[in-house]
């Protein structure tokens, strides 16, 4: 060991390359250390599957097993449960760190309503424009007499004309009411009925015949 040491005294240069060395190391060491507990590597969580739970029953269990959570969206779908998750980001079964956000969607209690927009005296395309860029893809087309072809007469919900700025629900089917080009033809006006007691007028002046 002595000379060891009496070796570096006479070699400072490669004392210090040496010592150089071992901080590198010991450097690399410690913040592959590190790294390993930031991350937590090798361990791992399921997540609970909380689709199609209701909020209240889903933060709960996410709570429980030390999740993180998020709604990050509500949207309204007929048919699934008013405030249940609808979606959820990971999925139910996926293996993550601890302590993972997990980000949910909602089904909202009531559709989202939407002001309809002026579409009369549009041609069909420009309205069916108009409606899909508020969010209005269901729609209809239903024919009737006009003289300009193609032309939005109306729009109809349920049956009922709609006016601009009249709410519906989001994802509602509509019906355009769209011109044919062909005007509607009215009926002759009908000749008045002569009364049963009027007297018919003589065809000819019998004093002709005197």
């Amino acid at each position: 060991m002595g000379k060891i040491i009496d070796f570096f005294k006479k070699h400072p240069i490669i004392k210090t390359l040496v010592l150089m060395i071992i901080v590198f190391f010991l450097l690399i060491a410690l913040t592959l250390y590190g790294l390993k507990l930031y991350t937590r590597h090798g361990k791992a969580v399921i997540v609970p599957e909380v689709k199609t739970m209701i909020l209240p029953d889903a933060l709960r269990i996410l709570d429980r097993e030390g999740f993180r959570y998020d709604i990050i969206d509500s949207l309204f779908i007929d048919g699934a449960v008013p405030g249940s998750v609808i979606e959820q980001t990971p999925a139910g079964g996926s293996k993550v760190k601890d302590g993972r956000i997990i980000y949910l969607s909602i089904n909202a209690y009531s559709p989202r309503m939407i002001s309809c927009p002026k579409v009369s005296d549009m041609s069909l395309r420009q309205a069916l424009s108009t409606l899909e860029s508020v969010g209005l893809t269901d729609i209809k087309t239903q024919n009737v007499p006009s003289e300009y072809p193609d032309l939005v007469i109306g729009i109809q919900y349920k049956g009922e004309n709609l006016e601009q700025g009249d709410k519906i629900p989001a994802g509602s089917s509509l019906t355009l009411l769209v011109g044919d080009g062909i005007p509607e033809e009215y009926p002759d006006s009908t000749i008045d009925e002569i009364p049963q007691n009027a007297k018919e007028a003589p065809l000819t002046d019998e004093s002709w015949f005197n």
